[in-house]
């Protein structure tokens, strides 16, 4: 079953004595459990009216392609009139009139929902708040809540309160009732009306009965959160608790010995013990241990310790030795450990991608294919959110380049307008980028080997697997003077 997920999370409002301090916390602690359960997840956080209404419209788009859709707000909500509507960054609060105007209604969420070939749509709404711009409107929208919507055929509605209720902080860094979504979520083969009563009880309990969760639901068939198909549980050949590897219990064998050691944080304890590896004797240890091994070897290098750094770099040699009946443990968890964390979960835009191309160099060994072959499996569910993932093939990624030719002082810069994927733009703004909090674009430049370095750090795509062709190419060498773009960010799913 394939799952969509649009998450928003709105904290931070121009009009600043509405600020809320949870949502961003919310979107993304959400956002994270999502793609843990392997659905392909969007998430925003602080986004104008605008943006908001050009990512609904592009969620409601793609939903056709998926058997579920869900959608995830927190920050200010508002019921005006009867309709319930989600706030933007630069929504007006000033009067009832202009937050209408400013902000989206949730009907227009619900109609794409609808009309999308989706069997299943739910829409969680931790949005319920106090509003500290009542006093200024005629009426107090806080005292109304979040009014009961209609729910199309195959739609649950989920609320943070109950009609007339407001919503609760929680004590850390979440929301109360996103609390209790993060805590029931990952919990096996529980239907969804079960999920949302257990949210109901623990928001009930945590608020000390003044809140009180609330669902409206047409649904027809049964739908389960998580089936059993976290992450670290489809086709991994170890344990939970080396895949979620700071649960992972050390013994005081030789390579325990090394791992511990590597997990100092001490370069003059991680050098020694870098060079102990060829000791060990592989045989004797298990396929969870070498994995182990092989994610500290790569955290250490990746810290800067000079060792493990010379380790990476001449890895077909020092791999040789855990080869064992066509598979290496060690090289399976160097390559998981680029892409999931210590809890397993996918990285997403802090990959550890510097030694990408020194281990993309053993593609083409035959010895270590199975290993390539495991870790495209692993990311095999977020193949729409990554440009490129290791596999036995050696197939480059190209992108196309359009530039606006300029000149200063005679000589000709290339100025990047735009940088394209597969014919969709995919160079956009970072929405908490200091840069672009007004209407003027800042450039930094460097020269167009530069560019591909700066193209391959954002997108995460190893030097000697990036092709980048440009609508210059007759007359742009490596040492052409580009202008990009300060406070861009390249995503594949924006």
């Amino acid at each position: 079953m394939k799952g969509l997920a649009l998450i928003i999370g709105n904290g931070t409002y121009e009009q600043d004595a509405n600020n809320l301090k949870n949502p961003v916390n919310d979107a993304n602690d959400f956002s994270e459990i999502l793609k843990r359960l392997g659905y392909i997840v969007n998430c925003y956080t602080n986004i104008n009216q605008q943006d908001l209404d050009t990512k609904i419209a592009e969620f409601g788009k793609k939903l056709d392609k998926y058997d579920v859709g869900i959608f995830y707000f927190a920050g200010h909500g508002m019921q005006i009139d009867g309709d319930n509507f989600i706030t933007a960054t630069n929504t007006n609060f000033e009067s009832e009139i202009s937050a209408k105007y400013s902000s989206i209604t949730l009907n227009k969420v619900l109609a794409y929902m609808e009309k999308a070939n989706s069997e299943t749509n739910i829409v969680i709404l931790d949005a319920c708040r106090d509003n500290p711009f009542e006093r200024s409107w005629d009426r107090s929208i806080a005292n109304q809540g979040l009014a009961p919507m209609y729910a199309p055929k195959g739609t649950m509605i989920a609320y943070a309160t109950s009609p007339g209720e407001r919503a609760k902080d929680g004590i850390g860094n979440n929301g109360l009732y996103t609390t209790a979504l993060l805590k029931h979520i990952e919990e096996n083969n529980v239907p969804i009306e079960e999920f949302f009563k257990r949210v109901r009880s623990s928001v009930f309990a945590f608020s000390n009965g003044k809140q009180t969760s609330w669902e409206h639901t047409s649904l027809t068939g049964t739908f389960i959160f998580n089936s059993g198909q976290l992450i670290h549980s489809v086709d991994v050949p170890y344990t939970d608790k080396a895949i979620a590897d700071k649960n992972f219990e050390l013994s005081n064998n030789e390579v325990c010995k090394i791992i511990k050691e590597l997990k100092a944080h001490n370069w003059y304890i991680q050098s020694p013990a870098i060079d102990r590896i060829k000791e060990i004797t592989p045989n004797e240890c298990s396929k969870d241990e070498l994995f182990v091994l092989g994610r500290n070897i790569l955290q250490t290098a990746n810290g800067g310790e000079n060792q493990a750094g010379f380790y990476m770099n001449n890895l077909n040699e020092n791999l040789e030795q855990f080869n064992i009946d066509g598979e290496n443990d060690v090289l399976n968890g160097i390559l998981f450990e680029i892409f999931f964390n210590t809890d397993g979960i996918f990285r997403g835009k802090y990959l550890k991608s510097y030694y990408l191309p020194v281990i993309n160099t053993l593609s083409s060994n035959p010895d270590y294919k199975p290993s390539f072959e495991f870790i495209e499996n692993q990311l095999s569910t977020f193949k729409d959110n990554l440009f490129y993932t290791p596999s036995p093939s050696e197939k480059s990624v190209n992108f196309d380049v359009i530039f606006e030719k300029i000149e200063k002082d005679g000589i000709p810069i290339y100025r990047v307008k735009d940088i394209l994927f597969e014919i969709k733009s995919v160079l956009v703004k970072e929405t908490d980028s200091y840069f672009n909090t007004g209407d003027e674009t800042y450039y930094e430049t460097m020269q167009f080997l530069g560019l591909k370095k700066k193209i391959s750090d954002l997108s995460f795509v190893p030097l000697n697997r990036l092709s980048v062709t440009t609508n210059f190419d007759n007359e742009i060498s490596d040492f052409s003077k580009i202008d990009f773009p300060i406070g861009y960010e390249i995503k594949k799913n924006n």
